[in-house]
């Protein structure tokens, strides 16, 4: 024990004898340092906490519309339930992107989809779904092309996962779907993606479709010299600013045994920021809500301990309720 006691006044000599920044070391070792390497700590966590804000979800305010991803709605079982079925019956074998699940797409993926809901009496309804991916590209079909050689491989598990991850410089939109015959020709597809484009990372400049080239039986085919050509969705994304690009002939070309009303063959379209950074559609009038993780992260567990809360008050009300239902109550009135 001596000799330990004695090694550490030597490094304590020692501290005080490299000037500024070994007293500085030195403090840190007393009462005080550790008041400092808690105030620092504190500082660095708020300053990730606030750099680290995104925007997770948006209120509409002209229509009773709300944008979320769908990494928000993890604990919203009817309206996911609505989710998986839509983008079932639109999309046959590619619903799910490269997942086996659609809690897998949930769990690793979940960010990169936004949800569309509508305000009806019994609160909040899934109407429609936008599926994004991001690449780094630049904005150049060509080089997704040469780095993505079908839709398969661009939504892989693994490539999505890492999109989610990452992000890049370019968004990929999917897959846009409006969930029953009902809700289509409403605008909320429109809605949707002009809400989602604007809540985009700064950092992504560029999106590019993937939008299936749909040529009814008997009608010509696409030639992009020729507007009349046009599919209906080619028309949808033209309104909102996005440039017909390259066709890649069977993109997305089924699984065998699969069948599907879409067309194999994919038209990429490209939206750009302009010069002040904005995106060719005006964003909807809406209210955005930005979260840090740690506050996610908070409202999450809150939502997750409600029902245990709920419960104990419960419990807590119990036997006085059932004293009451055995004609006990005036007694503990009394009392």
């Amino acid at each position: 024990m001596p000799r330990l006691f004695s090694k550490t006044d030597k490094l304590s000599a020692a501290f005080k004898r490299d000037g500024i920044a070994g007293r500085a070391a030195h403090s840190m070792m007393g009462p005080k340092g550790g008041f400092v390497v808690a105030a620092s700590a504190v500082a660095v966590t708020a300053w990730q906490e606030f750099e680290h804000r995104r925007i997770s979800y948006a209120d509409l305010k002209s229509v009773p519309v709300r944008v979320y991803r769908l990494s928000e709605m993890r604990d919203d079982a009817t309206n996911l339930a609505l989710i998986e079925e839509g983008l079932r019956k639109e999309w046959g074998p590619f619903a799910l992107l490269g997942f086996e699940s659609f809690e897998d797409m949930l769990s690793q993926a979940g960010s990169t989809v936004f949800i569309g809901l509508v305000e009806e009496d019994e609160g909040f309804v899934a109407k429609a779904a936008l599926q994004t991916t991001f690449v780094d590209a630049h904005g150049d079909p060509e080089l997704l092309r040469h780095a993505y050689d079908s839709f398969e491989s661009l939504t892989s598990a693994e490539s999505m996962h890492r999109a989610a991850r990452k992000g890049g410089d370019t968004a990929v939109l999917l897959q846009i779907t409006v969930f029953g015959n009902d809700n289509r020709g409403l605008g909320l597809g429109t809605l949707l993606r002009d809400a989602a484009l604007n809540m985009l990372d700064e950092k992504v400049e560029y999106a590019l479709t993937a939008t299936p080239v749909d040529v009814a039986p008997g009608k010509p085919g696409l030639n992009l010299e020729d507007k009349a050509t046009y599919t209906a969705a080619m028309r949808f994304h033209g309104k909102g600013g996005a440039i017909p690009t390259i066709v890649l002939p069977g993109f997305k070309a089924l699984p065998e045994g699969e069948t599907s009303s879409h067309g194999s063959d994919v038209i990429m379209m490209r939206y750009a920021r302009n010069d002040e950074h904005r995106w060719p559609v005006d964003p909807p009038e809406m209210r955005i809500h930005r979260y840090g993780p740690l506050q996610k992260s908070f409202i999450r567990t809150r939502k997750q301990l409600m029902p245990l809360v709920s419960l104990r008050r419960l419990y807590k009300r119990r036997p006085v309720e059932e004293a009451e239902d055995e004609g006990e109550g005036e007694v503990l009135a009394a009392g």
